[in-house]
């Protein structure tokens, strides 16, 4: 199947190019336009698959159908995604609150469960794990930045800034914890599947919504959970004092990370939800699918999703 995967690339590592990845990894023919450059596409696709990258400037041209549009910051740009996402055949969005808001602008939106790593960039290296905290990422202001702040005094020993992503398994694989709080708690962060999938104990604050049960994730097995500052600073001192602890809960989210939280998957399902709607047929989307995911897209993705 061809697919035009829209989204501006603004940096190298912007979700859009984890979907991309994913789709040439599923089999499929992947053109990859900006939204500006969509209205002169010439190439048919079976498929517009548009990528919130926070531009939205830009309606998908009538004419260009099915067209499908992933966005995530419903809890950033409401105002500005509403009258965009009622131009699209279908939505998805991990923003439960924004799912709401959506249906109520007259938009065809679909949950998706937040929550994914690519095995191939987030990856477990065979390093010794010498720092005590991983955190990649921004301050992000009020209170993250606090947090962030009283880790780096408690534990020196840590990796606390941002990097480039293609240092960011070699950073969670040499860190003890991974630590990741989500400024709003709208749903699971992508940082902490990142995490898991570095074979790391993760460290998050749990989100308003259902994402950790949706996912089958289980606090204390999968990951940890922390619900204030102190209750934080107590589970890092115990986990770093408790290494086999440490290391099996890592080891569980690790496995179900990569065996089944991936952008493949994720998209296998969404695949499945866009076929179900008749806005593509159950031929077209298995047309170039390789050998390899056949089995999944058949039916036993569902059974891990």
């Amino acid at each position: 199947m061809r697919i035009a995967v829209i989204f501006n690339l603004y940096r190298p590592d912007t979700i859009g190019v984890y979907f991309e990845r994913a789709l040439c990894q599923l089999g499929h023919e992947v053109l990859q336009v900006t939204p500006a450059q969509l209205a002169q596409l010439t190439t048919p696709c079976d498929l517009y698959f548009r990528i919130d990258d926070g531009d939205y400037s830009s309606p998908p041209p009538s004419h260009l159908r099915p067209a499908v549009y992933w966005v995530s910051d419903t809890h950033l740009a409401l105002k500005r995604i509403k009258p965009l996402s009622i131009r699209y055949d279908l939505v998805f969005c991990p923003m439960k609150d924004g799912v709401e808001s959506l249906k109520r602008a007259g938009a065809d939106v679909v949950w998706i469960p937040g929550g994914c790593c690519d095995p191939e960039i987030h990856k477990r290296l065979d390093l010794e794990r010498d720092l005590d905290i991983g955190f990649v990422g921004t301050d992000g202001g009020v209170p993250r930045k606090f947090y962030l702040q009283e880790l780096r005094e408690r534990y020196p020993n840590s990796y606390i800034g941002q990097a480039d992503y293609r240092n960011i398994s070699d950073i969670y694989s040499r860190s003890k914890i991974g630590f990741s709080y989500a400024i709003r708690r709208e749903t699971l962060t992508m940082r902490s599947l990142e995490i898991m999938a570095c074979g790391t104990l993760c460290l998050t604050n749990p989100p308003k919504d259902d994402t950790v049960e949706v996912l089958g994730l289980q606090d204390r097995q999968h990951l940890v959970l922390y619900r204030s500052p102190g209750e934080l600073f107590q589970l890092i001192d115990h986990y770093l004092s408790h290494p086999r602890e440490r290391t099996a809960i890592a080891e569980e989210g690790y496995k179900t990370a990569v065996g089944r939280l991936t952008y493949q998957h994720q998209l296998i399902q969404m695949l499945d939800i866009i076929e179900k709607k008749n806005l593509l047929s159950k031929a077209v989307l298995k047309q170039g699918v390789s050998s390899r995911f056949q089995e999944v897209i058949k039916g036993k993705s569902q059974e891990s999703l």
